[in-house]
């Protein structure tokens, strides 16, 4: 895109408030879970003093998450952890667990409160290159009467990454011991970046279905797997009971699958290809949950798999569609419907030895309507890079699907959350975007928490320079103050990060926070409140999709009218800067 065209987008409005339909949606309160490491430093070089490349260093906190119990006011935090209250972690790194509460205060915000008297180390693991407790996601399970953590760990001297379970209740007590989750021969197994879906309960046993990207030197696929917890008189145990190949040669994907109002089937995406960038497609994937399929390999559990994106010229450049991701379109109590925003990215590949490389060229949106049988566009793809996504890559970027709006008037949006690439010392950026049934709207940016996808992890971690490792996690949740004093805040968005914050040594590696944000209002307070509503472009449409290798369903067009500031706006953000952002390597 010329500086020509991003003047066009400067006159059209560029810098113009948010809309209507995002006035509740807020700066939120950021609570430091785990502190930065006192006696554990990072290596710095030179005068002044930078950071330094040092392989398997680890940088502090890494990859946090989080759940919430039954009462919607206590939950866990997870991250991966150098040191605990002093305490060095064995073997440079576990997985530690903080409690928490959520806590209102005076003027009806509302703020986490970790307990670190009773925050513990809950993995002993001696892994191949520290791969000890790495990424993984938290989720309740019985009804929030517990909560899970799974993550990836490499016992030292194997060739197999696999994906491990832990359970613990309400009081921080282990309720279910490390458990082996998923694995496959001599595959890395698996992306733990993806929440296991709640798909049925009954007589004390739950099934849920999560994507597995497996990367290695066995099959190499991306599988959605499903699994029971079970619960006994002295707490869970887990079984796997079925797997399905989606994907062939599976490349740090990162997929994900939802369950929809329709519990017999999973909707999924991937991204096919062995290289990175990846090159052989994006996915849409419809798994059967029938639950008398038991087994792996399974692939009559395979109900479609059609091809949304592939190789395309954007403005002369050749493009790979990658990173598919899909989130659900929630209905107005909150609850997944079975339509779903697509996400994915058109990228310039550039790798020639088989690293991390590629810029991404086009941020593509959509809404798909999926069934058992197949899908339609609701919203044809757009693409927003130059638009609502302005400034927004793909490298390592959250997708979280919300309500915005106040009083009835609630409406479904996309807040795409990205981090810094450099330490994560100021606020992340998120954008939302909302949709009216039709057509996308941008309803400005926003200040995140702090959060560092890529310096201290990428430079610290296994192999630096070459792999960013971190990933902030977020979910929409109830305000269980909602109506209490000055509480007018309906929906909250809790997001988990890791960062810098604002230590600018950088001896000190990254602390663990988890913050609060509003974004929707119950019925306007007396006095004001927040309105419904919205503005935007965008084009409605109900093609029906297809499966060849380049998209043709209007992925080139492009949304007009721009905002960039809101009640918690970027508005220093300068036009050529976030220009720049968007080609940003992944």
């Amino acid at each position: 895109m010329t500086n020509q065209k991003l003047m066009m987008f400067a006159v059209a409005g560029l810098l113009i408030p948010a809309a209507n339909a995002a006035a509740d949606i807020r700066a939120g309160k950021t609570a430091m879970m785990i502190p930065h490491p006192v006696t554990d430093t990072a290596p710095v070089t030179g005068t002044p003093a930078r950071l330094r490349r040092t392989d398997s260093e680890q940088p502090g906190n890494e990859n946090a998450k989080f759940a919430l119990f039954a009462d919607g006011k206590t939950g866990l935090y997870f991250s991966q952890t150098t040191e605990l209250n002093g305490q060095a972690a064995f073997h440079r790194v576990q997985m530690a667990m903080v409690p928490f509460t959520l806590a209102q205060a005076a003027d009806g915000s509302v703020e986490a409160k970790p307990d670190l008297t009773k925050a513990r180390f809950v993995t002993n693991n001696k892994g191949d290159e520290y791969r000890n407790a790495h990424a993984g996601i938290a989720f309740p399970i019985d009804g929030g009467k517990a909560v899970c953590a799974q993550y990836n760990y490499q016992p030292e001297n194997t060739n197999d990454t696999k994906l491990y379970i832990q359970c613990f209740d309400a009081t921080g007590a282990t309720v279910m011991p490390q458990t082996e989750a998923f694995a496959k021969n001599n595959d890395d197994c698996s992306m733990a970046e993806t929440t296991p879906q709640l798909i049925d309960s009954a007589a004390g046993v739950e099934r849920y279905v999560r994507w597995h990207g497996c990367n290695g030197n066995g099959r190499d696929d991306g599988w959605v797997g499903v699994a029971s917890i079970t619960k006994t008189a002295n707490g869970y145990t887990y079984k796997r009971d079925m797997d399905v190949s989606v994907i062939a040669q599976e490349e740090r994907s990162r997929g994900n699958c939802i369950v929809g109002p329709d519990k017999s089937f999973a909707m999924c995406a991937g991204t096919q290809g062995n290289t990175q960038p990846q090159r052989e497609g994006t996915y849409l994937i419809a798994v059967n949950l029938d639950p008398a399929i038991k087994g792996q390999n399974q692939q009559q559990a395979l109900l479609w798999r059609k091809q949304i994106g592939g190789r395309k010229q954007i403005e002369g450049t050749t493009t790979y569609s990658m990173r598919a991701m899909i989130n659900p379109v929630l209905d107005a109590q909150g609850q997944p419907t079975n339509r779903v925003f697509w996400r994915s990215g058109a990228v310039q590949g550039n790798n020639n030895d088989n690293r991390k490389g590629g810029q991404y060229i086009q941020n593509e949106v959509a809404v798909m309507e999926v069934t058992k049988t197949g899908y339609t566009y609701v919203t044809p793809m757009t693409g927003l890079a130059y638009t609502a996504l302005l400034g927004i890559d793909g490298t390592h970027n959250l997708n979280t699907s919300v309500l915005v709006g106040a009083g009835a008037d609630l409406k479904p949006a996309l807040l795409v959350q990205n981090g810094s690439h450099t330490g994560g010392q100021g606020t992340s950026t998120i954008r939302a975007i909302g949709w009216d049934g039709k057509g996308f709207s941008n309803l400005g940016t926003f200040a995140g928490p702090a959060h560092d996808r890529h310096l201290y992890n990428n430079y610290l971690g296994n192999n630096p320079g070459n792999q960013g490792r971190d990933h902030s996690v977020a979910t929409m949740v109830a305000n269980p103050f909602f109506g209490v004093g000055p509480n007018n805040d309906k929906y909250l968005v809790m997001y988990a990060t890791t960062a810098k914050g604002e230590n600018s040594d950088p001896k000190v590696k990254l602390a663990a926070y988890l913050s609060v944000m509003p974004v929707a209002s119950g019925a306007p307070a007396a006095g004001g409140g927040g309105t419904g509503g919205g503005t935007g472009g965008g084009t409605g449409g109900g093609a029906t999709g297809g499966t060849t290798d380049e998209t043709a369903d209007g992925s080139d067009t492009t949304l007009g009218g721009c905002s960039t500031t809101g009640s918690g706006g970027l508005a220093t953000f300068l036009l050529i800067g976030l220009a720049a952002f968007i080609r940003r390597r992944r």
